[in-house]
C-alpha cells in the first residue's frame, strides 16, 4: 500500500512541477485555438475525434485498462459527443485469465448558452449506458446534468467551475441506488508555444454512501499542429478510503480537431 501511494505522490508532483514551469513558456502560436482545439474548455464548441488509454491502479491485485474511442460534434453552439471503451481486466482469481469486452457506452448533449466577453456558460446531460457485461461495466443506466462556467482572465489563463450531479435512471434491483454531487474546478494555463497546464481539485459527495472524496488531478498537453493533441493526467484521491476504493487513473491519449 506505502508503494503504491509514493508513486501516485510522485506523480503528481511532477505534473503539478511542470504546470508551474508552464507558467513562463512562449512563442507566437494561436492561443484561442490552442483553446478550443484541446477540448479542456466544456464552453468552447468544435468537432474532434480521439483515442484515449486508461490505466486504473488500484491496491487490490484487480488491474484494469480502458481504451477509449471519442467522437464529439460540434454545430454552432452545440456539441454532441460519443465514448465508446474497450475494457481489459485482469484475473482476480490467479490462472483465471484476462477478461475483456465492451465496456458501458456514454453519450452526451451540450449546449453553450451564454458566451459575452470573457465570461461564458454552458449546460449539459450525459447518459452512461450499461453495455458492458458484468464487472466490465457499471449496471447502471445514469443521468449526468452539469452547468460550466467559465472565466478568461487573460489569452493564456482561465478559469471554470462545472457541477454535475449523477443519478440512476434504470438499474439492477441488487445495485443501491446513485445519487452523486460532483464539482470539477480548473485552472488552465495556455503557452504560445502549444502547451497546456490543467490543475483540477474535484470533490465528490455520494449522497447514498455517505462518502466525501477529493481528486487531485493534474493535466499536461500540448498541441502538435494541424488540430492534433497529445494529453496526459493523473487522478489521484486524498483519503485513504477514496485510494481504497478507486485507487488512481493514469491517463494518456491524442484527439484530432476539425
Amino acid at each position: 500500500m506505502t508503494k503504491h501511494i509514493s508513486i501516485r505522490v510522485l506523480f503528481a508532483l511532477l505534473f503539478t512541477l511542470v504546470f508551474i514551469r508552464g507558467m513562463a513558456q512562449e512563442t507566437d502560436k494561436d492561443l484561442d485555438k490552442i483553446r478550443s482545439e484541446s477540448g479542456v474548455d466544456p464552453t468552447r464548441i468544435m468537432s474532434r475525434a480521439g483515442y484515449t488509454i486508461m490505466v486504473y491502479d488500484k491496491p487490490a491485485a484487480v488491474g484494469q485498462i480502458n481504451n477509449r474511442l471519442s467522437l464529439n460534434l460540434g454545430v454552432n453552439r452545440w456539441s454532441f459527443s460519443a465514448k465508446y471503451d474497450y475494457v481489459i481486466k485482469s484475473p482476480s482469481i490467479p490462472g483465471g485469465g484476462f477478461n475483456s469486452g465492451l465496456g458501458d457506452i456514454k453519450f452526451s448533449v451540450l449546449n453553450a448558452f451564454f458566451v459575452k466577453g470573457n465570461n461564458a456558460m454552458a449546460g449539459a446531460v450525459e447518459f452512461s449506458l450499461p453495455a458492458g457485461k458484468g464487472e466490465l461495466g457499471s449496471q447502471y443506466f445514469t443521468a449526468t446534468p452539469s452547468v460550466t462556467y467559465s472565466y478568461t482572465i487573460n489569452p493564456t489563463l482561465f478559469f471554470a467551475v462545472q457541477p454535475q450531479y449523477t443519478f440512476d435512471l434504470l438499474k439492477d434491483p441488487l445495485y443501491p441506488s446513485l445519487s452523486v454531487l460532483t464539482v470539477r474546478a480548473f485552472l488552465a494555463k495556455f503557452t504560445k508555444k502549444g502547451y497546456f497546464f490543467v490543475f483540477e481539485p474535484r470533490p465528490i459527495i455520494d449522497f447514498e454512501n455517505n462518502n466525501f472524496d477529493l481528486i487531485i488531478s493534474p493535466i499536461v498537453g500540448k498541441a502538435l499542429g494541424g488540430g492534433f493533441n497529445l494529453i496526459g493526467l493523473v487522478e489521484i484521491p486524498t483519503s485513504k478510503s477514496g485510494i481504497e476504493r478507486m485507487g488512481a487513473l493514469y491517463q494518456f491519449g491524442f484527439n484530432k480537431s476539425f
